[in-house]
């Protein structure tokens, strides 16, 4: 990353912390007492933002600060359903629908780690449900940032790239694995998957 991406990584992460820590859920996340495992998580995902998209939330951020609400005690509230929704934008829709479809193909492809390390897309009925908890976090954001991050994912979805794997490589990289095949291999046998299924 350059140095301007950096920055402005550093500053969403430290931003979004420091919301994080006032966040009251039904159920506690439990990266809230872990500040490295929250950095790298969504670290993973914020890296791959373009420029303009990082630049978009960290004004949200900033404007949110001073308005007094808390972006990720809204999203909590969302997943628990304990307000109505945020932000109707239609663009959500579409995100989840293309990012439902990268989580299916890491569940093919890397059944273990996936277990290990993904929201489930089946129906859970609550927050635990990926679809559930990106709609969520979706609805917190803005309708700039919104545009941005659509741009983002169909740009991505049509030049066949799965964003979704590339952040969960990083994290596998990250945590010391040489590559999602050595992790997958790892989590298959410690989860009891069966890669041949």
């Amino acid at each position: 990353m350059t140095g301007e991406r950096e920055d402005l990584l550093e500053e969403i992460l430290d931003r979004e912390w420091d919301m994080f820590q006032k966040v009251r859920s039904a159920s506690p996340a439990s990266c809230q007492s872990s500040p490295d495992t929250f950095r790298k998580i969504r670290g993973s995902i914020f890296q791959l933002w373009p420029t303009q998209l990082m630049a978009a939330y960290i004004i949200e951020l900033c404007e949110s600060q001073l308005e007094g609400r808390n972006l990720l005690t809204e999203k909590y509230a969302r997943m628990d359903n304990l307000i109505p929704a945020i932000n109707t934008n239609p663009v959500i829709d579409e995100i989840v629908a293309i990012e439902e479809k990268w989580q299916e193909e890491i569940r093919q492809k890397y059944p273990g780690l996936y277990a290990r390390s993904c929201r489930s897309t089946d129906p859970t009925g609550d927050g635990r449900n990926f679809s559930v908890y990106l709609r969520c976090e979706l609805e917190t954001y803005g309708d700039i940032a919104l545009e941005l991050y659509y741009d983002w994912v169909d740009q991505a979805r049509r030049a066949e790239t799965n964003c979704s794997l590339t952040m969960l490589s990083h994290i596998v990289l990250d945590s010391g694995f040489k590559s999602l095949d050595e992790a997958e291999a790892f989590w298959a046998k410690e989860s009891g998957v069966d890669p041949e299924e």
